[in-house]
């Protein structure tokens, strides 16, 4: 028996949350795109690491992937190279596939009451 190679999944960390967002890709392939304004999306730039080098090298045609998250209202889970490059290059939009609650709460994979210890 060959054994299959171990799918890498890409994960997303913000504070105590993280997301699948392999998970997230998938189950937005194929949805209908918004158009997300790259000055408010930049605003979420202050708390993320952003790989100068890699960012130059993303793809702007990409659509983004935004989270309904409690508390923080719509944030982007995937996508924050590209928004620095649209923002550096003075580009003023970009696509988004938006995910439900339900499906947000499906890929996260810690945080709020997923994490070990979490009471309300």
């Amino acid at each position: 028996m060959t054994a299959q190679p171990a799918v890498r999944r890409e994960r997303f960390h913000f504070l105590a949350y993280a997301w699948d967002i392999t998970e997230a890709e998938r189950i937005t392939t194929g949805r209908d795109t918004i158009s997300v304004s790259v000055a408010e999306a930049a605003t979420w730039l202050a708390f993320v690491r952003i790989d100068k080098a890699h960012a130059a090298t993303v793809d702007l045609t990409k659509p983004l992937i935004i989270a309904p998250i409690e508390d923080l209202g719509h944030m982007p889970i995937d996508g924050f190279h590209r928004i620095w490059k649209a923002r550096r290059e003075g580009i003023e939009t970009l696509t988004a596939r938006l995910l439900t609650s339900e499906e947000e709460y499906q890929i996260r994979i810690h945080g709020g009451d997923k994490s070990p210890g979490y009471y309300r």
